[in-house]
């Protein structure tokens, strides 16, 4: 796979433009969101404690949501990055829309990178992330991208929580005026640094712990969850064709020059991006080579997500 083929360079579309709204315009994001009660296929509204949110410019229904959800549109969601790009504390990178609209992300570059060893440059961004269906309130996720191969990965509660931050601190208000919102951003900002100075010093440290075959090959059987059977004793580990064509995908990653560089081959830190690069680059496509859209989503904010998570919880442990 070409570093092209990262989940992150595969998620929407780079932003173009300098300001929210041509951002906005150039994705195809300069919609109004609203909310109206419920009718029936007669055209009688229904009595409920449920209101449909739709788009204004097609019609489309994004979610039923409670009477009470404050809808947030994606002028007011840009417009809290707005401020802070012009400022030069973030800079635009990557705009989406998943699904219809019923959540919409965007992606932020911070200034600052940072170094694991002598040469393995980690650059850091933030998700901004916002639904119209009530699948979730408007949050920021601290991301770190290895620029080697494009690997990405997306704070999930636990990796929060053991960098001593609370999950929910990253949620900021429908509700809040702009400004309010701007402050809670830049609030944010400085929990992405020491969420990302706790990382870098992890990350120095599975450098440092070599990893023998044997034990590694049960962190991928592990991590990824491929089902061992005491019944097959075709491979010495048990698993389906369909599980060890998954584990043999896995090692030929680990001879790649973005697993070996700067020493890392065979350490914790090689192995963890090993398995990340074989979500981002390799998960992420269909059998026949197509991207799948889903697992795109899913490796950035989702499944796949939580899965390098699991990832990084088990190379520490080896630590």
């Amino acid at each position: 796979m070409t570093m092209m083929n990262a989940a992150y360079m595969l998620h929407g579309k780079q932003a173009e433009g300098s300001t929210a709204k041509e951002v906005m315009r150039n994705a195809g994001l300069d919609y109004d969101v609203q909310m109206e009660p419920l009718y029936t296929s007669a055209g009688k509204q229904v009595r409920s404690q449920f209101r449909r949110v739709f788009r204004t410019d097609n019609d489309d229904t994004l979610g039923v949501v409670g009477k009470n959800y404050k809808v947030l549109t994606n002028p007011e969601m840009f417009g809290v990055a707005d401020t802070l790009v012009g400022t030069g504390e973030i800079e635009w990178d990557r705009v989406a829309a998943i699904g219809h609209g019923e959540r919409v992300m965007a992606s932020f570059a911070l200034p600052d990178a940072f170094t694991i060893g002598d040469n393995d440059e980690i650059s850091q961004y933030v998700y901004l992330i916002n639904s119209h269906d009530g699948s979730s309130g408007f949050k920021v996720l601290p991301t770190n991208m290895r620029l080697a191969c494009t690997n990405q990965f997306a704070a999930v509660a636990s990796t929060l929580k053991a960098a001593g931050i609370n999950p929910r601190a990253l949620t900021i208000r429908h509700t809040g005026r702009m400004q309010e919102r701007i402050a809670d951003m830049r609030r944010i900002l400085k929990m992405t640094d020491h969420f990302n100075e706790t990382f870098a010093k992890q990350a120095n440290d599975l450098l440092r712990v070599e990893v023998d075959f044997s034990d590694r090959v049960t962190y991928y059987v592990d991590t990824l969850g491929l089902k061992r059977d005491e019944n097959i004793t075709t491979n010495p580990h048990g698993l389906s064709t369909r599980g060890l064509n998954t584990l043999e995908s896995v090692l030929k990653l680990e001879e790649k020059t973005t697993n070996t560089t700067g020493g890392m081959g065979g350490t914790a830190w090689g192995m963890f991006n090993t398995l990340t690069e074989f979500i981002d680059h390799q998960w992420v496509m269909n059998a026949g080579g197509d991207i799948n859209h889903k697992r795109v989503e899913s490796a950035l904010i989702g499944v796949g997500s939580r899965t390098k998570a699991r990832a990084w919880e088990g190379a520490l442990l080896l630590a």
